[in-house]
């Protein structure tokens, strides 16, 4: 399950073989309908289209749905309210 969690979420990044993974942590949360949500929530730094570096980023990968959403630097995007509402 780790392995599909980092293939995901570096497949989410713009340079996927420069992914580096850390803080990774399971996460069981009930959603609004009730229903258990199985995540991994972690950080990942790694390098842009240009090579320079990305900074460390906070992650969501969704277990049941293979999914995974790396927090931009948005507050307001889906990727990091998700974050916020079950990692934290």
């Amino acid at each position: 399950m780790l392995n599909k969690a980092k293939l995901s979420i570096a497949a989410k990044m713009e340079d996927p073989g420069s992914a580096e993974l850390s803080d990774m942590k399971r996460a069981i949360r009930l959603n609004t309908f009730g229903r258990a949500v199985d995540t991994i929530c972690g950080h990942v730094r790694g390098k842009n289209a240009s090579g320079g570096e990305t900074g460390e980023r906070p992650f969501l990968y969704l277990v049941k749905e293979d999914d995974a959403y790396v927090v931009d630097g948005k507050k307001d995007s889906a990727a990091a309210i998700a974050y916020r509402n079950i990692c934290n």
